[in-house]
């Protein structure tokens, strides 16, 4: 496959090796995003995770099922696509570490509902009628005891154009992600209920093939506990990940940094901060995606039995994780790393 439309991102830079050293494996990461969604690699990159194990990590940034496609192809060792669709369809994938178990929306509304139950008969701005937010809204309000059949829901598309719905009154509530959600918050709207406190949500942080777990195990192995390191780094070590954040998300305030911070860590369970998530959340996204699969039409393609064993591997994490706890490996012991 072609990668024109791919953006190279190289994230340090690298001496050259010393006379007689090993040369360190080269590994290719595919990233749907770049910013913050970038910070699992930058951070065990940076502070030579990847190195101790014998590997080179570029991260490249892509675009949607892109991310996916790569993988698949085989131009990318691993990615972050969140490639349970293409699983879904066939496709001989396995998610092998995740970074959150939690969403990131947060339900805003006019500051007269002050309540999930005041939500009867008014109106909800959403995405569209299959999009994630929605079925994490609609997930939220059922478990809630929230009726839905008297709520008028508004597909309004993208976040800016919902969230200026709710600004100008067309709408009485929608989903924002923590920022904008701070924004409506300042304007006098309410922050009703965080979707995480309500419904789960995973995010992956490094996916790869079947064939790639067969054939170099020991190579999947070293990418999982490196970048596990930097995962705990993340949540151990919150000073020296804000300067990180300011970063990659061009913070110049790091009390607004460290805020970012506090809501990507109230993302992640205790479970989910090993890198992991427990088997009802992973049957819980699963099923999610396959009824976002058959609402778009794409239902005549979806394998109708799946186990988890066929969508996630968590046995590198795992292994990783026992083995650094094992060893006193300490984060704190590592500092912020500039370019």
């Amino acid at each position: 496959m072609r990668l024109i439309y791919l953006l190279a991102l190289m994230l340090c830079f690298r001496p050259p090796l010393a006379d007689g050293a090993e040369a360190l494996k080269k590994i290719r990461i595919a990233s749907k995003g770049a910013g913050e969604t970038l910070l699992p690699y930058i951070i065990p990159q940076r502070l030579g995770f990847y190195r101790e194990e014998g590997l080179d990590v570029d991260a490249i940034v892509t675009r949607g099922t892109v991310t996916t496609q790569v993988v698949v192809s085989g131009a990318v060792d691993y990615s972050n696509g969140g490639s349970i669709p293409a699983m879904l369809a066939g496709a001989r994938l396995k998610i092998l570490l995740i970074s959150t178990d939690k969403p990131a929306q947060h339900l805003v509304t006019s500051s007269k509902i002050g309540s999930l139950k005041q939500l009867a008969g008014k109106t909800i701005a959403v995405s569209d009628a299959s999009g994630n937010s929605t079925l994490l809204l609609r997930e939220l309000l059922a478990k809630n005891g929230v009726p839905q059949d008297n709520l008028q829901f508004r597909a309004l598309g993208d976040q800016a154009v919902r969230y200026g719905a709710l600004l100008g009154g067309a709408v009485d509530a929608t989903m924002l992600s923590f920022s904008t959600a701070k924004q409506a918050e300042a304007k006098g709207f309410r922050i009703l209920a965080y979707s995480g406190d309500h419904v789960s949500s995973l995010s992956a942080n490094l996916e790869t093939t079947d064939d790639k777990i067969q054939n170099s195990p020991r190579e999947v192995y070293g990418v999982v506990k490196a970048t596990l390191k930097g995962h705990l780094f993340f949540h151990r070590n919150a000073n020296e990940t804000v300067k990180f954040i300011m970063e990659v998300a061009r913070i110049n305030n790091p009390n607004e940094a460290r805020e970012v911070w506090s809501e990507r860590n109230k993302q992640a369970s205790e479970l989910a901060r090993m890198g992991r998530a427990s088997d009802e959340a992973l049957m819980t996204n699963v099923e999610r995606v396959r009824d976002q699969m058959k609402m778009v039409g794409a239902g005549v393609r979806v394998k109708e039995k799946m186990t988890l064993d066929q969508v996630y591997d968590f046995s590198f994490v795992q292994k990783a994780y026992e083995e650094i706890q094992a060893s006193k490996w300490d984060p704190m012991r590592y500092g912020y790393v500039n370019r």
